[in-house]
């Protein structure tokens, strides 16, 4: 692919507004600090310092000015600009005092119905339906990043990220003032992130979360303009660039109405404070989730000059992903407080399906990797090139694909095991059901249509993309699982004597621990030809000999004796042992996976 040039107008917004923000922002900071305007520790939010706010202010300022340089060409940018001042002003109103949350959402409907008038909006083909959806875009992003600023450096970063690729997207397309005005607020915020980055010495409150989403809003459907299909223009570039943000949004609702909890009220239970509850510091969790935003962009680079049909699998196959990640998160312990008072003791079909929420992921995942395997199947078929009868082709044959393979699905029992617990059996039956779905969507084709027009190749490279999509989903979340119990803060350490049968069955058990309450830091055994390897990835660390440094060294708790028939000698060094420094400890000669395993005692 080739990079894009960048004319000097983009590149002297972006330096200029960077230079700005860097030297204003300890400015800001005095102001705020002089004013009042500073954040307090809350019992429903993640810092514990006094942290000045405010922080926005040079973001927005640097964003506006780049806006109004383009706006002498632009008719789109005034209203942009226009927008941006209105939403300013709010912001700061709310960093002062405190806007009540409906002030605050009129102030945001106002300025998506002034960008709209300025002719921003999606093209949808019906144009009064296009301002409710234009505007609602609006709203939901500048909210996104709004809830998104919960943590030192994460909205500012991830916006950075999201002002990068648009620039980049501008660029590959011929719109170099919205590469500008993109460029600036990148910059602009790029200049506030060196003071926001762990630990944080100022935030930029809605003052700057608000700009910040409604300048990314606002420039990634500008660039959409330009797409052929410009629905699917706007499914894809908007969505992934600013994935991460829009599905934390999201993911919260829907989890706090799972737990009777108030959608709109505050709260740790964002994705970020769930990654922080794993042991993860907060700069390792906002690099974590730069990451994921890097990743989504570089995705959203491909739709450049790529077919709609393209873009649809690569947007499907990203929603499967962000699918997986909130079904693993979502596993995580934040509430702790009491849920909302019980309603009036009747089932509804809403709620019956949600004691299913399990089996719906599944559901939404496969059918999700169903449609995006289907589609780039062709896409790799015929190199990308989706000519209009391979797309009526395609479009024609995909609902059958899909019903096809969802029963195959159910009816070899993909949605009656436990992935927790997957194994080769498993992966056998998956790739069974898969080839029957595959082969009798081809015998459909066959039926409906003789296969004029179709290529067989298609359906073998979609039943082997979906194979290697629906098994690497299976295995990803035991993987997932195990990670996440081993990175629970108050784990207790395990020490497994032993590494033999016996040994390995334990640590098995102790892995499918629901509770997540032990983890097992390695294994010691009398057979020095075992030290130096590995049982299922956990060290063999040494003999008893080394206990003591083991124990130091890991701060072990509790002390497993795994062993058939465990020598005497062996028995009365662990008992003294972890008598005399107070470590929970128990013999453990056999093990059937059915039965509890029981808590040691000293």
């Amino acid at each position: 692919m080739r990079l894009p040039e960048f004319p000097l107008q983009v590149l002297l917004a972006g330096c200029a507004a960077y230079v700005f923000a860097l030297l204003a922002t300890p400015w800001v900071r005095r102001l705020a600090m002089v004013t009042g305007c500073i954040s307090r520790p809350k019992e429903d939010r993640w810092g514990r310092r006094f942290v000045p706010r405010l922080g926005g202010l040079a973001i927005s300022i640097g964003f506006l000015g780049a806006t109004a340089w383009a706006a002498r060409q632009d008719p789109r940018m005034t209203g942009l600009l226009l927008g941006g001042i209105l939403i300013t002003a709010a912001g700061m109103v709310d960093d002062f005092r405190r806007m009540h949350p409906n002030t605050k959402l009129v102030a945001q409907i106002l300025t998506g119905c002034i960008v709209v008038l300025y002719g921003v909006r999606v093209d949808v083909g019906i144009s009064w339906l296009s301002i409710p959806l234009t505007i609602g875009w609006l709203v939901l992003v500048m909210n996104a990043f709004n809830l998104m600023d919960n943590m030192d450096g994460l909205s500012a970063g991830i916006g950075a990220i999201a002002g990068s690729f648009c620039t980049l997207h501008a660029l590959y397309t011929g719109q170099p003032l919205i590469a500008m005005v993109a460029l600036g607020l990148t910059g602009a915020t790029l200049g506030f992130l060196h003071y926001n980055l762990p630990p944080a010495k100022i935030f930029m409150g809605d003052t700057g979360s608000q700009v910040l989403g409604l300048g990314l809003g606002a420039l990634a459907l500008m660039e959409t303009w330009h797409q052929p299909a410009r629905l699917l223009g706007i499914l894809s570039l908007p969505t992934l660039l600013l994935a991460v943000p829009i599905f934390d949004t999201f993911f919260v609702m829907i989890q706090r109405l799972l737990h009777g909890r108030h959608p709109f009220q505050g709260g740790t239970d964002h994705l970020s404070h769930r990654l922080g509850f794993l042991g993860f510091s907060p700069r390792q969790v906002v690099f974590m989730l730069y990451s994921l935003t890097t990743a989504f962009g570089i995705l959203s680079l491909i739709p450049i000059t790529g077919e709609p049909l393209a873009i649809i699998g690569i947007w499907l196959g990203a929603v499967g992903i962000l699918l997986l990640l909130g079904a693993t998160l979502a596993k995580v312990r934040v509430y702790t407080g009491p849920a909302a008072p019980p309603q009036e003791a009747k089932v509804t079909l809403v709620e019956t399906m949600l004691m299913h929420k399990r089996r719906i992921v599944e559901m939404a995942v496969d059918f999700a990797f169903i449609c995006a395997c289907y589609v780039m199947a062709h896409a790799l078929r015929f190199e990308a090139t989706f000519t209009p009868d391979i797309e009526a082709l395609l479009l024609q044959s995909l609902p059958w694909v899909i019903a096809v393979q969802m029963l195959c699905f159910f009816s070899f029992g993909l949605y009656r095991g436990v992935w927790r617990y997957i194994s080769l059996p498993d992966l056998a039956n998956i790739l069974k059901a898969v080839l029957a779905g595959s082969v009798l969507s081809a015998l459909v084709v066959l039926y409906l249509w003789r296969f004029e027009g179709y290529s067989r190749a298609v359906f073998i490279i979609d039943g082997t993309l979906l194979f290697l999509a629906i098994s690497g989903a299976r295995l990803v979340e035991p993987m997932l699982n195990e990670w996440i119990n081993a990175a629970v803060q108050r784990a207790t350490q395990v020490l497994i004597i032993g590494a033999g049968d016996t040994g390995e069955l334990l640590l098995q058990q102790l892995k499918l621990e629901r509770e997540g309450t032990r983890r097992v830091i390695g294994f010691l055994d009398d057979d020095r030809t075992k030290r130096g390897n590995s049982i299922h990835g956990l060290p063999i660390l040494g003999t008893r000999h080394d206990l003591g440094r083991i124990v130091q060294a890991y701060r072990v708790q509790e002390i497993f004796i795994a062993l058939r028939r465990p020598p005497e000698d062996l028995v009365r060094q662990i008992q003294g042992y972890c008598e005399e420094n107070g470590l929970l400890w128990r013999i453990v000669p056999s093990l059937a996976l059915n039965e509890p395993l029981p808590h040691p005692k000293i």
